[in-house]
């Protein structure tokens, strides 16, 4: 037990000062080695961890999506599709009003969508959604679904990043939004019933206190 134990208190000093790295430098500039000399680790012990760069970027953003998602179940929305609007509203404006971290995030969309990030936690909760929906498509409709989703927001994001698309904000997050509920056939009064419900939770939750980077 004192060793599992020692293990996940190394395991989070890692994932610290790999946060730290990437805020400060970025995605590309950031090493390995570098996290581990900050760690005061080898970059074997290290590499017992974190085989890869990316499994730390994996585990950062599973740690930063499971939060909001606690974060909002504590909230007592328990609406699927409502918890995804929140979701998506509270990822973007902690991840896009930091410049820091919107640069992290950006190097990361061009390299690789969020779903091949994060392929569990999304197939999940998009299996919850269309459960919510009273659907159950086959697996390759379902495959197709997660696709254009998230073949659209990849684009999205490399336009909005390229300065091609002018949005706010809000206006960024709805249009993500509405395009989930295209692909999940919401019908239009249900998007706009979970756009003003997710404007009036936002409007009134203090969520300072939730990371993704710092």
């Amino acid at each position: 037990m004192a060793i599992k134990r020692k293990g996940n208190l190394t395991k989070e000093k890692i994932l610290h000062f790999a946060k730290d790295a990437f805020y400060q430098n970025g995605y590309h500039a950031t090493q390995l080695k570098s996290i581990a000399a900050l760690a005061d680790l080898s970059l074997g012990n290290l590499n017992y961890y974190f085989k890869k760069k990316d499994d730390l970027v994996e585990e950062i953003y599973r740690q930063f999506f499971t939060d909001i998602y606690h974060f909002i179940k504590k909230s007592a929305v328990t609406n699927p599709l409502e918890q995804f609007c929140l979701f998506q509203f509270m990822v973007y404006t902690i991840v896009l009003t930091d410049e820091h971290n919107k640069r992290f995030y950006c190097e990361i969309i061009q390299d690789k969508s969020n779903y091949r990030v994060m392929h569990g936690l999304m197939r999940e909760k998009y299996h919850e959604m269309l459960g919510a929906l009273g659907r159950s498509p086959e697996p390759l409709d379902f495959e197709i679904i997660l696709l254009a989703e998230f073949g659209t927001r990849r684009e999205i994001f490399l336009n909005f990043f390229a300065g091609n698309l002018h949005l706010t904000l809000d206006q960024l997050v709805y249009y993500l939004i509405r395009n989930t509920c295209k692909n999940l056939e919401v019908p239009p009064a249900v998007f706009e019933n979970l756009m003003t419900f997710s404007h009036h939770f936002i409007a009134e939750r203090d969520f300072s206190h939730l990371k993704f980077l710092a």
